[in-house]
């Protein structure tokens, strides 16, 4: 059975401590940089997978390694490259090399929330053979602070 399948969302009781994580894309591998903890803040609601496995995308989870979900948002896939608008509003997609990449998501400070979970599912290009879900899990350390710059130079901050 797949981790979305044994995976259940966790109410969690607002305003609490949240904790503003900075994930960091090297051009090889991600990692957890600077976390700074905020006292009290409301969080919105997790955002839905529609269809469990079936959903396509990119999205970052925080979890307690036991299945359990706190917090999940969608997002565009930041290695598949950025729009990019013409004066027309026409949008098309540039695709670029792997490159230094520094998100920063808000959890909640909560016992027991233990990792974060960066999960990609997209939709196979013609011909390509159906890869399936690409997560990555990162532990999440205990406490907050770091030793990794807030944006890594030269790169992109989305």
């Amino acid at each position: 059975m797949s981790t979305e399948n044994k995976s259940r969302l966790i109410s969690v009781k607002y305003p609490c401590p949240v904790r503003r994580v900075t994930i960091q894309w090297n051009g090889q591998e991600w990692k957890i940089g600077k976390q700074v903890l905020v006292p009290s803040m409301t969080l919105p609601a997790p955002d839905p997978l529609p269809a469990e496995e079936q959903s396509l995308g990119f999205w970052i989870e925080a979890a307690d390694g036991q299945g359990g979900i706190y917090q999940r948002e969608v997002m565009p896939d930041p290695l598949l490259g950025m729009e990019q608008f013409a004066k027309g509003g026409e949008m098309t997609r540039i695709n670029h090399p792997p490159h230094d990449i520094a998100l920063e998501i808000l959890v909640p400070d909560m016992a027991g929330l233990s990792e974060i979970h960066l999960v990609s599912n997209q939709k196979p290009r013609e011909g390509a053979a159906v890869s399936g879900i690409k997560r990555t899990v990162l532990a999440l350390p205990k406490e907050t602070g770091g030793n990794g710059p807030d944006h890594p130079g030269g790169g992109h901050q989305h």
